[in-house]
């Protein structure tokens, strides 16, 4: 592992151990993180914007991965990287509570 992915995993392991924002505010935060860091959006860009209409392509799903990985503590497992987990940040939010929710396994 390099310096810079052991970084990312020791900054996702930190930010895990805070609380993910309810969704309307994590909505919020991740229509700002795309429009500012990964696309180059529209004005009206919102949570129901498609991802895929604003140029969301593989290497911009790689970027936001990485994002949320960094931000929030979220890896995404294979299995959840579809198209409708990525058509709108929404979908995308929900994805991130999802894979945050508590645990019930003892």
């Amino acid at each position: 592992m390099t310096h810079s992915q052991s970084s990312i995993k020791h900054r996702a392991q930190l930010m895990a151990t805070q609380p993910i924002p309810q969704q309307e505010s994590l909505e919020q935060q991740l229509v700002q993180l795309v429009s500012e860091r990964l696309l180059e959006t529209q004005p009206g860009f919102d949570a129901d914007s498609n991802l895929y209409d604003s140029g969301l392509d593989s290497m911009a799903i790689m970027q936001l991965l990485i994002l949320l990985e960094e931000e929030y503590g979220v890896a995404v497992p294979e299995s959840e990287l579809t198209r409708q987990n990525f058509s709108t940040v929404r979908s995308v939010a929900r994805l991130v509570r999802a894979r945050t929710a508590p645990s019930t396994e003892g």
